[in-house]
């Protein structure tokens, strides 16, 4: 194997000291010819060496940092860090549950995202380094695993920003259309072949469960942004009437199946523009108990981010618009542009249009099977606050 060597300039190494792990085209300030993909050790100015990192030479992020050991990455090195991902989520997998089981930088496997669904593994490559040992990967799955089926999902834009293919395919075994998973007491099917991310926003899995705390047994519930119902399922046990509104036909009639699934009949599936509903809903005086806003991410890029403000901002004021005194509102960003700080910073100047004042009663964030690097603000992408109308 080829000894690739990059020197990072002196600004590359103290980014590379903070401890974030993407080293930026600029950053590098020379490289021997490494190919697309490649493993390169990464040296600071004075020859030291620094660490090992994966390669992309279409991306303004030229490397994604693996390891400070001396020694390469190999087979050896792939199996030790699954090893401890799966051991950091002993009380998170369980065989009938999804879970996500390798969650890429915040793992030590940058660019390599794999959620298991009750016995289904469904995998996502993001850089061509991951493509590059996808085999290797692949039996250390299954000897880790044991998986009815391995699913490659890499239909995803991000890879085309790399200048790579966009494809779906079976790595191993029979993969079902729908899996059924279970989430606490809920039962719901997930489309492992063309549902959102891998199948289901497994981030929310804790929100979703948590938030049943502030259902109320007689209460009116709307849940934007639905998608196949998982806020919704949760809340129907406790809730006399709830509205799901998507915009996506398929997504709302895997939701439909699901609510038959679990046996509830009080959740209404709605097709429509979630800015619309909600400008209606305020237009018309309607009233609900608990309102749940998950969006999309708005700022993708940090270009995106004033557009995505107005957006945030319209959102969340007509919800507290809609919500009785006493009301809440459980509302999240998935966008890592949008920082923590900005989002209350959103609500807080949605609070007086909504017309009244109110009260932060909890901070939210991802699930604890996508663990967060404190050094790597990117990782840290959901953000959830539980608000009271007062």
């Amino acid at each position: 194997m080829k000894n690739f060597k990059a020197i990072l300039t002196p600004k590359g190494e103290r980014w590379f000291r903070s401890g974030h792990p993407w080293i930026f085209e600029d950053d590098v300030l020379s490289l021997n010819d490494a190919e697309n993909g490649e493993i390169a050790a990464l040296y600071n100015p004075g020859n030291v060496f620094l660490g090992w990192g994966f390669y992309s030479r279409h991306s303004r992020i030229s490397f994604r940092f693996i390891t400070s050991n001396p020694e390469i990455p190999d087979q050896t090195y792939w199996l030790e860090t699954l090893q401890k991902a799966l051991e950091r989520r002993k009380k998170f997998l369980d065989f009938n549950q999804a879970c996500r089981i390798v969650f890429s930088e915040a793992d030590g496997i940058p660019g390599l995202i794999a959620d298991w669904y009750a016995g289904h593994l469904v995998v996502q490559t993001l850089i061509p380094g991951i493509d590059r040992i996808l085999n290797e990967l692949y039996n250390l799955f299954y000897e880790l695993l044991k998986p009815y089926s391995i699913l490659i999902r890499n239909d995803f834009e991000a890879r085309s920003l790399e200048r790579l293919p966009r494809e779906n395919r079976a790595l191993y075994g029979q993969v079902p259309e729908k899996v059924r998973i279970e989430e606490g007491p809920i039962q719901y099917e997930v489309d492992l072949w063309s549902g959102q991310k891998t199948g289901a926003y497994l981030d929310q899995k804790e929100n979703r469960l948590h938030l049943v705390s502030y259902s109320q047994s007689q209460g009116r519930v709307l849940d934007c942004f639905c998608y196949t119902g998982g806020f919704a399922l949760h809340l129907a046990g406790k809730s006399d009437e709830i509205i799901a509104v998507d915009d996506s036909a398929s997504a709302l009639e895997l939701g439909r199946r699901n609510a038959e699934l679990n046996g509830f009949d009080n959740i209404h599936f709605l097709k429509k523009n979630i800015f619309d509903y909600l400008k209606e809903a305020d237009e018309q005086g309607l009233k609900f108990d608990l309102v749940i806003l998950d969006p999309p991410p708005f700022a993708r890029k940090k270009s995106d981010v004033a557009s995505a403000l107005r957006g945030y901002q319209e959102l969340n004021r007509r919800a507290l618009r809609c919500l009785n005194p006493g009301g809440i509102l459980s509302t999240y960003s998935c966008s890592h542009n949008i920082t923590e700080s900005l989002f209350l910073e959103i609500l807080s100047h949605s609070a007086p249009k909504a017309g009244g004042k109110i009260l932060l009663l909890e901070k939210r964030m991802q699930a604890g099977d996508h663990p967060v690097v404190l050094t790597f603000p990117e990782s840290l992408y959901l953000k959830g606050l539980i608000i009271q109308k007062a």
